[in-house]
């Protein structure tokens, strides 16, 4: 289940985002008779042609069926993003995007009929979908405050608008418990930080991105109250019914036994210290007053 809640496509989406635009721009015929009929409702865009984005999509999907593992995997994710992103313009909602993921998906198999993307393909949820689109959208604003910031004769900017982003993608990320996500955000963070401390030399706390993790006040405060009543119900068995009782017994008398020898011992000291000491006064008083 390496896809199902694997998020790492969002750092390295350039590749297949040219990729999509190289097929895009192909002019080439192919996939006629699968894209010529296709419309859809949510492509809205008069630059955008249904049959163009059908027929692109489909060179890509082919693409992605002689790559290795890996670029299958992330490529069909980027498809995703692609679609959401780049032909629907982010005003659609992801079940919406999902249905015609799947729907172009419908067309290239019937003519393909191998069924060897079926398994990245159908794996793709709403849930996994959400969060691809959030890690790649930041990564995306990223790269081009990155350009932003570092072309010549830029001025220097500090902050950007994947602060607010990451800000509400770590609200989500501790609500939900998802691991994944939140590791995508961690190792957002630390990439983030770095270019804004090395790059743009802002070495203020405020231009950082915050921690993505959070101490658990309630785990905190409940695991050692538990532990405190277990022991308090484990340890008077033990001593009782076990061999652990009599030998803490043991370590327990022998303990005493010893402190009382470092009492009795000390008391002696203190004794024959006070005695001596007494003497040596009377001694000095007697020679004081012979001398008188």
């Amino acid at each position: 289940m390496i896809f199902l809640h694997s998020y790492n496509i969002a750092s390295s989406y350039a590749k297949y985002k040219n990729e999509l635009d190289l097929c895009k721009g192909d002019e080439m015929p192919m996939y006629i008779n699968e894209c010529s009929s296709f419309v859809n409702e949510n492509i809205t865009n008069i630059e955008e042609d249904p049959p163009t984005i059908c027929k692109a999509v489909m060179k890509f999907l082919n693409l992605l069926k002689e790559e290795n593992e890996s670029y299958k995997i992330e490529g069909s994710k980027y498809l995703f993003y692609w679609l959401h992103n780049d032909i629907l313009k982010n005003k659609s909602p992801v079940q919406i995007t999902l249905i015609l993921y799947k729907e172009l998906y419908r067309r290239y198999n019937d003519e393909d009929n191998s069924n060897i993307l079926n398994k990245y393909i159908d794996q793709m949820n709403e849930n996994t979908s959400d969060k691809l689109v959030k890690l790649t959208g930041i990564y995306d604003t990223f790269k081009k405050f990155e350009n932003e910031v570092t072309s010549e004769g830029a001025e220097k900017k500090c902050t950007s608008d994947c602060v607010k982003l990451f800000s509400t993608y770590v609200h989500e990320c501790r609500k939900g418990y998802d691991n994944d996500f939140c590791n995508e955000l961690k190792i957002f963070r630390e990439k983030y930080n770095f270019f804004i401390k090395t790059y743009i030399f802002c070495y203020e706390e405020q231009y950082f991105l915050p921690p993505v993790d959070v101490f658990d006040i309630v785990r905190i405060i409940i695991v050692p109250f538990v532990l405190i009543i277990v022991t308090s119900f484990i340890l008077p068995l033990l001593y009782k019914f076990t061999p652990f009782g009599s030998w803490i017994h043991r370590i327990i008398a022998k303990k005493k036994n010893i402190f009382h020898n470092i009492n009795e011992e000390t008391n002696h000291l203190i004794h024959s210290y006070e005695m001596k000491n007494n003497s040596s006064k009377t001694g000095n008083y007697n020679i004081a007053y012979n001398s008188s």
